[in-house]
């Protein structure tokens, strides 16, 4: 089982292992650092630059940010990872994906949720079912 969460929200003492799915990030502590299953630094600064110039919303998320992230996706190393996470969910063990993002709708944490849900591992902490995204990578 996967829980997918803003990192602010994390309970370590529910999971087995956190695994951010960010980035950057300076202070792990606790977590997994994940890079290969978050936004390139192109991508990201693609997203940078729409949000502070007002411009980021489900519109550009759904057009320009989704397609870029669903091939960076089908990486060797993404893959891998899936993987991975196909092994832990057989094996019962619960993971969960942090990001700094608010919103799940327009975050990436959404279209790693719809991988995840589309070959059938359980996706806790989202707000729907996002496996169209999973049907696009795989």
């Amino acid at each position: 089982m996967v829980t997918i969460t803003n990192i602010r929200s994390i309970d370590y003492t529910i999971y087995d292992e956190v695994w951010a799915i960010v980035r950057s990030l300076k202070n792990p502590g606790q977590m997994k650092h994940v890079p290969g299953l978050s936004p390139s630094w192109g991508l990201f600064k693609k997203y940078l630059e729409l949000r502070d110039t007002g411009n980021w919303n489900t519109d550009t998320f759904q057009k320009i940010y989704v397609p870029v992230f669903i091939e960076e996706m089908q990486t060797a190393t993404a893959r891998r990872k899936f993987a991975e996470l196909i092994g832990f969910d057989n094996q019962g063990k619960h993971i969960c994906f942090p990001c700094f993002c608010n919103d799940e709708t327009t975050c990436h944490r959404s279209i790693i949720a719809g991988i995840l849900q589309s070959i059938g591992i359980t996706v806790n902490g989202v707000k729907k079912d996002y496996s169209v995204y999973g049907k696009a990578c795989l």
